[in-house]
């Protein structure tokens, strides 16, 4: 894989993708939930909210996909997309990976599991969100900044 440069990504940057983060997330969710599992519950909606979350990802790809523009959070957007999932989120994959985060730590019953979830959010933010919206607001401005202007990040 080369960059807009024609250089080699390195394969530290070809990994660093939301999924892998989500994954970290449930692995740390899970851990934390057998050793130290701080408040037991038992809260039923857990698998409502992971199948929720799931169902929202698939609807946004399918967005994506009609609109033809990338998926990937490190490809330039080609198409500001505003209907959909969109219209009530500008982040419903990463909203998605959140709702299956909360989903699981509800199934594992423990609320040190779920402080992964707000940690989850920050990551994404920090790592994926700020970026994309930098380099959504340079190739589609008048567009993306009234979009912003009444969609909410999360939801």
């Amino acid at each position: 894989m080369k960059d807009r440069n024609g250089n080699p990504v390195p394969l530290a940057k070809r990994i660093d993708i939301p999924p892998l983060w989500l994954l970290g997330t449930l692995t740390a969710q899970y851990l934390l939930a057998r050793i130290f599992p701080i408040l037991r519950f038992d809260l039923p909606g857990g698998l409502i909210l992971l199948l929720g979350g799931f169902a929202l990802i698939f609807w946004s790809a399918i967005h994506f996909r009609h609109a033809r523009t990338p998926i990937h959070p490190r490809r330039k957007p080609t198409t500001l997309i505003t209907d959909g999932p969109f219209a009530f989120s500008r982040n419903p994959i990463y909203l998605g990976m959140a709702l299956i985060a909360a989903g699981w730590a509800m199934r594992l019953g423990a609320l040190s599991a779920l402080f992964m979830v707000p940690v989850f959010m920050t990551i994404i933010q920090r790592r994926f969100i700020a970026g994309e919206e930098f380099h959504i607001d340079r190739a589609l401005t008048d567009e993306w900044r009234a979009y912003i202007a009444r969609t909410r990040r999360w939801f």
